[in-house]
């Protein structure tokens, strides 16, 4: 049986990223847990149902076939899951029919704390 993980799963390989996720969520008292590989993170998977999940578009995979698998696991389907894009209609579009919320870049506080259904709201 797969552990709860109370916070944000983010796959990205980007440090400057996962630093700013991990500073913003420090903020409301979630964690952070992340991978720089697709792979590690559905490895991690298999074991762990996290609150949330975020991938970059500059994922070493296709951030859209890494949610589509995310979305075939029965346990995973209800999971709010994201994926952080550069502003474009062919990645909305993407991201609308694989169902996943699209994030366009530049990801602010205020993005990412309606994804989690906070409000952009400090406090």
């Amino acid at each position: 049986m797969a552990a709860d993980y109370p916070g944000l799963l983010l796959l990205s390989r980007n440090e400057a990223l996962r630093a700013y996720i991990d500073l913003v969520l420090s903020e409301r008292g979630l964690p952070l847990r992340y991978f720089d590989s697709a792979r590690e993170g559905l490895f991690w998977l298999l074991d762990h149902t996290p609150r949330y999940i975020l991938l970059d578009e500059e994922l070493d995979v296709d951030p859209f076939a890494a949610a589509a698998r995310i979305k075939h696991v029965k346990r995973l389907k209800a999971i709010p899951l994201a994926v952080l894009i550069a502003p474009s209609e062919k990645l909305r579009t993407t991201a609308e029919v694989v169902r996943v919320v699209p994030l366009e870049k530049p990801l602010t506080r205020e993005k990412l704390f309606r994804f989690l259904g906070m409000g952009g709201e400090l406090g």
